[in-house]
């Protein structure tokens, strides 16, 4: 008689309950993961993913990737109808505005979130993340903006390439002898044509109100506190930074009112991008951009040295959070840490150039000399000193859209530096006056 045969009917029933609970104990859970990402970065995130739930029995992930220009609405649809994702990838401008309605769960109290090696992480970008103390999301990856520039039109010109010592006054000499009208000339020739221009030396100005950096670069600052809540855009710093780059579009026509739209270069999206301007400021992004379409032969700078002697440039970040509903928080933490990893960040965030991995122990990836651009050691010298784009309060979005249309007018020439302005910091006191009060 085999030994189950003798054993009592009752143990028979205890030990069937036994081994059916440990195998209900071994199926995994599924955990559902919502990104946002471009095609090519979902091209080198699936994979990668795939890898991470292969390695873990306890879940299977669900992958729910969403058109960028959609995520804000599904967010909030989702969390109308309380079914969040159990982990989410959101872009630090945004996020703030569902951490502040307890969409998320306070990572401290995740076990061995005490372990956790913060100081690996670059200046700043976890600020985006928290709120009253407390850290709702871990960031994978940053975009620090470069100074990139075309080599085929600097030579054509006789311009120098921009190096790391390069100032501002350096840049407007350079990007007004950069600058063609559909018959060759430039600004400071005979017959130039500032309605026929085929070619900028600069890809932007002053367009939107994200732009700090560009206004610190001239010893000025328009946040009048840490979040940049309270807009001071009036002092006599200020108004001269502003009128610096209203010059540079009204005055040496080397800079673009409209860059993105393609009301002036005929084609929207980056002017630099599409070859129509020599140099300007962009994200780290457009190395892989760059890189996959080709036809521009480019290199990057550090940004440009302020008056102050200072680089400023601005970071954009992205990090994830455990939905506050979910039904498996502690696998979905599982998730996020090792989404956070050096080793997933290396391999699926640096070397394809989409992104700057946001710990500094994986930030090395991004060095590739088998690709361009040559001077990519300014990429890693610009994560040193890089901030997050402030506000990234609730209303953020909402002061963006009201003051779009204030600054291309102002660069543009339609209603004066001073009197733009002031009308820009009302809107934005305005708009940002209740996540001032939370």
């Amino acid at each position: 008689m085999s030994k189950a045969a003798s054993r009592p009917p009752i143990l028979v029933l205890f030990g069937c309950l036994l081994l059916a609970g440990t195998a209900l104990a071994q199926e995994p859970v599924t955990i559902t993961l919502m990104v946002g990402m471009t095609p090519q970065e979902l091209a080198s995130f699936r994979p990668a993913l795939e890898a991470v739930d292969a390695a873990h029995a306890e879940f299977e992930v669900e992958l729910e990737p969403v058109p960028q220009q959609s995520f804000a609405e599904r967010m909030n649809t989702r969390l109308a109808a309380g079914s969040l994702p159990d982990l989410v990838r959101s872009d630090g401008l945004s996020i703030q505005q569902w951490i502040r309605r307890a969409a998320f769960l306070d990572l401290a109290a995740m076990p061995g979130f005490a372990e956790l090696d913060l100081g690996d992480y670059y200046p700043g970008v976890l600020a985006p993340f928290r709120w009253r103390e407390t850290l709702y999301a871990l960031p994978d990856t940053a975009t620090p903006d470069l100074l990139f520039f075309n080599k085929t039109m600097f030579a054509a010109a006789g311009v120098d390439y921009p190096s790391d010592d390069w100032t501002y006054a350096d840049m407007r000499e350079a990007a007004v002898r950069l600058t063609l009208d559909a018959a060759g000339n430039t600004p400071v020739g005979d017959g130039f044509d500032p309605d026929a221009i085929v070619q900028w030396g600069w890809n932007g100005s002053l367009t939107f109100y994200w732009q700090r950096h560009l206004i610190q670069a001239f010893g000025a600052d328009w946040c009048a506190d840490a979040l940049c809540t309270t807009f001071a855009a009036t002092t006599p710093d200020v108004v001269r930074a502003a009128q610096w780059w209203a010059d540079l579009v009204q005055v040496d026509h080397a800079g673009l009112y409209d860059p993105y739209f393609g009301s002036q270069t005929g084609t929207p999206g980056d002017p630099f991008i599409a070859g129509a301007a020599a140099m300007g400021y962009n994200g780290f992004f457009a190395v892989g951009q760059l890189n996959a379409l080709g036809g521009i032969d480019y290199d990057v700078a550090q940004p440009l040295l302020g008056e102050d002697g200072e680089r400023h440039t601005p970071l954009s970040v992205n990090g994830y959070a455990v939905a506050a509903t979910s039904e498996h928080p502690a696998e979905a933490w599982t998730l996020l840490q090792e989404l956070t990893s050096p080793p997933f960040l290396a391999e699926t965030w640096g070397k394809p150039g989409h992104a700057v991995p946001a710990r500094r122990s994986a930030a090395e990836s991004v060095i590739d000399p088998s690709r361009p651009p040559a001077n990519q050691g300014a990429i890693l010298a610009a994560m040193e000193y890089g901030s997050v784009f402030h506000p990234f309060t609730p209303s953020a979005f909402e002061a963006y859209g009201l003051t779009a249309d204030l600054f291309t007018n102002m660069m543009r020439g339609d209603v004066p530096v001073p009197e733009a302005l002031a009308e820009i910091e009302r809107v934005l006191n305005d708009t940002l006056a209740d996540d001032r009060k939370q």
